[in-house]
């Protein structure tokens, strides 16, 4: 699993650019980066999706 810091870099945006796109502030946008804050399902959701990725989920 990519990490968040890899997300955002993969999809060429700053900290403060991806969390405009998210409605959060860049500073709460970097505790989620950083571990310090955990991070909902919701808001893991609403990144993939500012940097065009899709979560496929299948059963084994």
């Amino acid at each position: 699993m990519k990490s968040l810091k890899e997300i955002r870099n993969s999809c060429g945006l700053s900290q403060k650019e991806l969390s405009k796109k998210i409605g959060v502030t860049q500073q709460q946008y970097s505790r989620y980066e950083v571990g310090v804050n955990k991070i909902t399902l919701e808001m893991y959701l609403k990144i993939l999706n500012a940097c065009g990725y899709k979560l496929n989920i299948t059963k084994k």
